[in-house]
């Protein structure tokens, strides 16, 4: 899994509420047949029915169409992304299409611990700081958000920084590009350790 440290680029303005899984990754893609749909990338089918009108032709307002942020890192967003249905792919369709960090007031409580999982970074800040920011960049002629998670802190050029908060069993995961279960396997040495100690002490608990 990809490390997350300090990473700068594109953040696109989605500030809708309840953006769901189903919005994010939907089984089809307008204008294809099912069985056309199905070969697609899931990067291409991301946000389609968004992107795309019934026929398949392109929406030139979605925000995403927009040269300034056909190539976004991050996506700005309203409160409960990712709620709806708990399909994985949704994560995965973001992933492929180069998106590092969602930053909403809240998200659907499976989309979230499926980010985790996966390298995406589910950060939660207020809906007045997103705003702000997303002022500050439409502001700007790139663009650009730098998340830095090595100080927690969110950077617009010629802004002051905004602050998160983190949790350390989150944060320290995404810095070494590892999932939670590579996180932990870290310390199988201190476990193996801790469980031959625990059975000279309690080898009642250990049958066989």
């Amino acid at each position: 899994m990809e490390k997350f440290e300090v990473v700068t680029g594109v953040a696109a303005p989605m500030l809708m509420n309840n953006i769901n899984t189903d919005l994010i990754a939907p089984s089809h893609f307008p204008g294809k047949k099912p069985e056309e749909a199905v070969l697609m990338g899931l990067k291409d089918k991301m946000f389609a029915n968004l992107r795309c009108h019934p026929d398949g032709t392109t929406k030139p307002d979605f925000v995403l169409n927009q040269l300034r942020y056909k190539d976004a890192t991050f996506i700005l967003a309203g409160p409960n992304f990712g709620c709806g249905s708990s399909r994985e792919t949704a994560v995965w369709s973001l992933r492929e299409a180069g998106i590092r960090c969602v930053i909403a007031p809240s998200f659907g409580d499976i989309f979230h611990d499926n980010a985790y999982q996966n390298g995406l970074l589910p950060l939660k800040l207020d809906m007045e700081s997103i705003e702000r920011l997303a002022k500050a960049l439409d502001a700007s002629n790139a663009s650009e958000l730098t998340v830095d998670l090595v100080r927690c802190e969110l950077r617009v050029a010629g802004h002051d920084p905004v602050p998160f908060v983190l949790d350390e069993s989150r944060r320290q995961p995404l810095l070494e590009g590892l999932d939670q279960l590579g996180f932990m396997l870290r310390s199988e040495p201190d476990i193996t350790a801790f469980e031959q100690s625990d059975e000279q002490a309690r080898p009642w608990a250990y049958p066989g």
